[in-house]
């Protein structure tokens, strides 16, 4: 398996609003906060995930996890945490 950037950004942009997008929207329907809320943004992230790669005829589970993890991590802003 190859790591490719633009799938990641491809999966972000998810039906137009973005994974980022959709997530807040479930979370302030739901009034979520802490970690439901990261349990809501990992479930929006796994969801868009399979549903590009199945899209593009690429699904494997091992990608599937990979770049579940790294959507997950990007939508929530987590490589800053990391970073510093």
């Amino acid at each position: 398996m190859s790591f490719d950037p633009e799938v990641v950004v491809a999966i972000l942009a998810f039906a137009g609003i973005g994974v980022i997008g959709l997530t807040e929207m479930i979370k302030r329907l739901f009034k979520a906060s802490g970690i439901v809320a990261y349990l809501i943004s990992f479930a929006v992230s796994a969801g868009a995930t399979a549903f590009v790669l199945s899209q593009a005829g690429s699904f494997a589970w091992v990608s599937f996890a990979i770049y579940t993890i790294v959507v997950f991590v990007e939508a929530n802003g987590l490589y800053k945490v990391i970073k510093k």
